[in-house]
């Protein structure tokens, strides 16, 4: 939990220093991340970011992108791990919640009815 919450702030600590387009980029990616990897399901986490990387690595490797290597960098692999961050925390943590909460009621109705 503590490293899907660290992890953006020292991200966007480090992307001061990038031009306000990578600044901007980097928050719309972290959004767009946020977004998958507390709503979407296991499996369509695993294909968005095999898809998108592979995507993002194709127009900001392979094309004529003129930005800095550290920010390309950024761009890239910020997606993957906030998302796969967020995931965990949703399956092992809150899920484990609902779980707990479920589970109290079907004792209580178990025992109501034994």
């Amino acid at each position: 939990m503590i490293a899907a919450l660290v992890f953006p702030v020292i991200v966007l600590w480090i992307a001061e220093s990038f031009s306000p387009n990578g600044d901007n980029g980097l928050m719309m990616i972290f959004l767009l991340a946020i977004f998958v990897g507390l709503f979407s399901a296991r499996y369509t986490i695993s294909w968005l970011i095999i898809i998108l990387t592979t995507i993002a690595a194709g127009f900001l490797l392979l094309g004529y992108v003129v930005m800095p290597a550290s920010e390309k960098l950024a761009l890239i692999i910020v997606f993957p791990i906030e998302a796969t961050l967020l995931s965990i925390l949703r399956h092992h943590i809150l899920e484990w919640r609902i779980i707990s909460a479920q589970k109290k009621d079907v004792q209580r109705h178990v025992a109501h009815y034994n």
